[in-house]
């Protein structure tokens, strides 16, 4: 990866809806030299996915909730159970596997408070490897981004 990647990269992370064209002007590249690029960048992986942001004020009633869990047990069998739990609720939308107190940290949106309720009843309450799940409610999103620094 050289600093043209780079350079579509940082452009492409915060708003893929550029054009080729746009995009080579921008940095000094011809339109076929950024496609070829963009193509060989996701094939490599480099690009997941091209998706739309959107915001969550436009829909009432949303609640995002973060929430901190305490495995009883670890090893890798038990961490890809709770990991595909997880990854098949579409309410979930980010899990950390993490170190500190904590096992893991997940993202959720729900409907509204009743639905946070019964998925945590199903995916916390109810498992028997969760020893402890502390729920933080979002006040207000002062930032988000999924940009990484490049």
């Amino acid at each position: 990866m050289d600093d043209f990647d780079i350079a579509i990269l940082k452009r492409l992370q915060t708003d893929c809806s550029q054009n080729s064209l746009e995009i080579g002007a921008e940095i000094g590249l011809s339109a076929s030299s950024v496609q070829r690029r963009i193509k060989k960048l996701k094939d490599s992986g480099a690009i997941k996915s091209e998706i739309a942001v959107l915001n969550p004020d436009s829909f009432k009633g949303l609640v995002t909730v973060i929430v901190e869990v305490v495995l009883h047990k670890g090893g890798t069998a038990a961490i890809n159970r709770f990991s595909e739990k997880l990854n098949n609720t579409n309410a979930v939308q980010q899990v950390f596997y993490i170190a500190g107190q904590a096992d893991f940290m997940i993202i959720m949106v729900c409907q509204d408070m009743a639905h946070f309720e019964q998925l945590s009843q199903g995916l916390f309450m109810d498992n028997e490897n969760v020893a402890k799940f502390t729920s933080n409610v979002v006040i207000g999103t002062k930032k988000q981004s999924l940009a990484l620094m490049l």
